[in-house]
């Protein structure tokens, strides 16, 4: 299986990046560890042996886990109280709590992925999807809105591909090899559309290793700033972009920022350039993680997990159908166990985007 190759145009007056701005404001971020010439273990794992042991990372849902999510999903609604509320407290999920909890050692000591697989979420009305798909997620950690309109609905309502503000997620474009303003990120499969939307996912530790080995000039590249395009998210008062380096090592792990699409769009904004250098190591990347990644086709009622400091994630492009539209749901989470997550660089606190911050604290049923 092949992914459909990313293009990324380099604007013909890219010069040096940013040269107006501040030095403060393009500074590397503060990494205060060598990093490491190889990352070993179980974090830098080889894509295409997981495709051939589907065993490693596939968990089957049993029918013991469903009656579990049935008795939750009772109690939940039984409580009249709104998605926002929802917690490991109103939604009990039984002995299936346990093994929900289990994958949190797995995401920040592991492989840094799950898949669950097997759930008829077909046989729930839309709400009961959403309700049992957050309340698995607050087992994991907090949830996190995805913009200021709490968006958790992916591509049933596609935008223009055209605008640079637009977040390519709701498009039914390619999605190049990046990861999510989240600790964690997942994926549930409502329905499949007709063709294409391929889910590709690669180990950002594997892919450290060999470009280390095979363009260390990169490496170098990736651990200086960049500038990443806010798509017009920003507050009033706030700059329209954020600087901070893709790659950084802090208290022995690496974490890894990756944002193609938002690298690409920030030269939209006023004075801002960027070195052609960084769209060369922006195409090498995306070709090197096509070649390499584990893909896998999502089923109706799979659940994909992905720890997203350590795992770069993709999407081909897909086909639609009326009466077969390619419908996913997505759930940011913020684990909360110190003794789990990772200590964070300095200056990476996370945007304040919980439901409850919300101008509206709603979770809307459909992406509007």
């Amino acid at each position: 299986m092949s992914l459909v190759d990313a293009s990324f145009s380099v604007p013909s007056s890219v010069s040096h990046e940013a040269d107006n701005f501040s030095s403060s404001e393009l500074q590397e971020s503060h990494v205060n560890q060598a990093f490491p010439s190889i990352i070993d273990g179980p974090s830098a794992w080889d894509g295409k042996d997981m495709e051939q042991h589907p065993e490693k990372w596939i968990y089957h849902i049993t029918p013991e886990d469903i009656n579990d999510m049935d008795q939750g999903l009772r109690h939940f609604n039984s409580l009249s109280i709104p998605l926002i509320d929802i917690s490991p407290e109103t939604f009990p999920l039984g002995d299936f709590a346990h093994t929900i909890c289990s994958f949190q050692k797995e995401f920040f000591r592991g492989k840094g992925f799950t898949l669950l697989r097997g759930f008829p979420i077909a046989l729930y009305d839309p709400k009961d999807q959403i309700a049992i798909f957050m309340g698995i997620g607050t087992y994991i950690g907090t949830l996190k809105a995805q913009n200021a309109k709490g968006h958790g609905s992916t591509t049933k309502w596609v935008y223009n591909a055209e605008d640079p503000t637009t977040r390519i997620y709701a498009t039914r474009k390619a999605q190049p090899f990046h990861v999510d303003e989240a600790d964690v990120v997942g994926l549930l499969c409502l329905s499949e559309g007709t063709q294409g939307g391929l889910s590709s996912i690669i180990s950002s530790h594997t892919l450290y290793n060999r470009l280390s080995e095979l363009r260390p000039d990169i490496v170098a590249l990736l651990k200086q700033s960049w500038l990443w395009d806010k798509k017009n998210e920003h507050l009033p008062g706030e700059k329209p972009y954020t600087a901070m380096s893709p790659i950084q090592f802090h208290h022995g792990n690496l974490f890894t920022f990756w944002g193609p699409h938002f690298f690409e769009t920030v030269t939209r904004l006023p004075g801002v350039t960027v070195d052609p250098k960084k769209f060369e190591a922006m195409r090498y990347i995306q070709r090197l993680c096509e070649q390499e990644a584990l893909n896998m086709k999502l089923q109706v009622g799979d659940i994909q997990l992905l720890q997203n400091y350590q795992i770069l994630h993709a999407r081909t492009a897909y086909k639609d159908e009326p009466g077969q539209t390619r419908h996913l749901l997505r759930l940011w989470l913020m684990v909360e166990e110190k003794e789990v997550r990772w200590k964070m660089p300095e200056g990476q606190e996370d945007v304040n985007y919980s439901y409850h911050s919300l101008a509206v604290p709603v979770v809307p049923l459909q992406a509007e």
